[in-house]
């Protein structure tokens, strides 16, 4: 039983890992405070883009323009800069 517990302990944490390998929250952050502009970070095997649009659209109810997007050809690392329409 103690063995099945630790199992399914070391799963979780292998789960996590995927999705997040830095061990940080996942945010939106805001880049430029005068032009409204952010950046979502979609990292690891388990986020893709389609997580980044979804923070884009939390974050500007109105709509936002996208400015750029970024992946790096190896670790999973996504970023969307994006802007809140007003």
């Amino acid at each position: 039983m103690k063995l099945f517990a630790l199992l399914i302990a070391f799963s979780l944490t292998a789960c996590n890992a995927l999705s997040n390998p830095q061990g940080a929250a996942q945010s939106v952050k805001m880049i430029d405070l005068k032009t409204q502009t952010y950046k979502a970070t979609c990292n690891g095997a388990v986020e893709d883009w389609p997580n980044c649009y979804d923070r884009a659209k939390q974050t500007c109810p109105n709509g936002y323009a996208l400015k750029e997007r970024n992946q790096s050809p190896v670790g999973g690392k996504r970023e969307l800069m994006f802007q809140c329409k007003k």
